[in-house]
């Protein structure tokens, strides 16, 4: 075969692989207009109740000392602190559900690391584990408890007496509204 011949079945081939990849050269299509909308974003909000004030309650074993100017209080191995207050939650979403937990990052200082907290918040005394739309608009009761356990050892595995005249701040420590 001389090298035209070639060059052509060549040509050839080549188009062919190219049309057949193509499928054939016809593409049809239809749409038609569907009935639709606008979706919006629901939310969450939450913020505190400024007509109720927090309180401070500090408990080791069987002893309980309630209003506590935490500011001025002195921490040792043992402590319970507890917080108390009321924030307004706003939930808008037909399936969000949320809970309010302490916001751990706003605590600060090098003896926040020794700490361990819980959440929990009740409405009319009833505990809530998980809130819904159905409670948007509500105030509910938050209490977080701050642990302070005796024989905590710290990050750094140094035991509790690296701990002593260190400093946690609950000056401006958050809870938030978390979506589960």
């Amino acid at each position: 075969m001389n090298k035209a011949t070639k060059g052509a079945v060549a040509a050839g081939a080549a188009a062919l692989l190219l049309a057949g990849g193509a499928g054939t050269m016809a593409a049809w299509n239809a749409n038609a207009p569907m009935t639709g909308g606008t979706i919006t974003a629901g939310h969450l909000t939450l913020s505190a109740d400024p007509s109720a004030l927090p309180s401070w309650t500090v408990t080791n074993g069987a002893t309980t000392e309630t209003n506590v100017d935490i500011a001025s209080y002195r921490v040792s191995p043992g402590d319970k602190i507890t917080y108390t207050g009321k924030v307004k939650v706003g939930i808008d979403g037909k399936y969000l559900k949320a809970q309010v937990i302490a916001d751990t990052t706003t605590i600060t200082g090098s003896l926040a690391t020794a700490l361990t907290t819980t959440t929990s918040t009740t409405l009319a005394g009833q505990p809530l584990t998980q809130l819904t739309e159905a409670n948007d608009g509500t105030t509910v009761d938050v209490v977080v408890t701050f642990d302070f356990p005796k024989g905590t050892v710290l990050p750094d595995n140094t035991a509790n007496n690296a701990s002593q005249d260190q400093t946690a701040s609950l000056a401006n420590f958050n809870v938030k509204l978390e979506q589960v």
